[in-house]
């Protein structure tokens, strides 16, 4: 992303950007990322492309920026969770109330994008990175027999088995009976 958004930013640049933002949502509910192109994006934010570019350097760009606003939220109280399981847990429940929230919208999104497409690999990248970073910074998680990656690796893929469950297969199943599946699924292994 070319825009710091680390600084404070100015309420031109949240404006522009929130426009930016609802149009991709607003075209993931129409369309697959694929198909979306640039022009459209900045036709349906009502701003010039060169605006678009001062910002972002191609729609990916602009996907990547959707998602670590999305990841704020979804991260939400998870690093303050001590174990691995703690927050793993802390992740799911965030994973439900957020799809939860926004749920004719992820199913339009989902409904055009087939799980093989690059917006699914971006959910599944950030599962495993998340799990990845609680893993990789607690201590316990060094004294597992098997590597703290391959844990991580199979935590963020069962907590994705279940979303995909419960939203691609529609699927009745409450938060409680996905944090009884997501212990059951992974009780052979010992995680802190």
């Amino acid at each position: 992303m070319k825009y710091d958004v680390s600084k404070k930013l100015t309420i031109g640049a949240s404006r522009t950007l929130l426009s930016l933002q609802q149009a991709m949502l607003s075209f993931l509910s129409e369309k697959s990322f694929e198909e979306i192109a640039v022009g459209e994006l900045c036709e349906r934010a009502m701003l010039p492309r060169a605006t678009f570019y001062n910002y972002f350097d191609d729609k990916y760009d602009l996907l990547e920026y959707c998602f670590m606003t999305a990841r704020k939220q979804l991260d939400s109280g998870c690093q303050d969770e001590g174990t691995c399981s703690a927050r793993m847990n802390a992740l799911m429940e965030n994973c439900f109330d957020f799809l939860d929230r926004n749920k004719e919208t992820v199913e339009k999104v989902l409904k055009n994008n087939h799980p093989n497409q690059y917006l699914i690999n971006q959910i599944r990248f950030y599962l495993l990175s998340s799990m990845s970073e609680a893993f990789k910074s607690n201590p316990e998680s060094h004294r597992f027999k098997v590597p703290w990656e391959m844990a991580a690796n199979l935590y963020s893929q069962v907590v994705l088995i279940i979303l995909e469950w419960k939203y691609l297969d529609k699927k009745e199943c409450s938060k409680e009976q996905a944090k009884e599946y997501l212990q059951q699924m992974v009780s052979g292994i010992d995680i802190p």
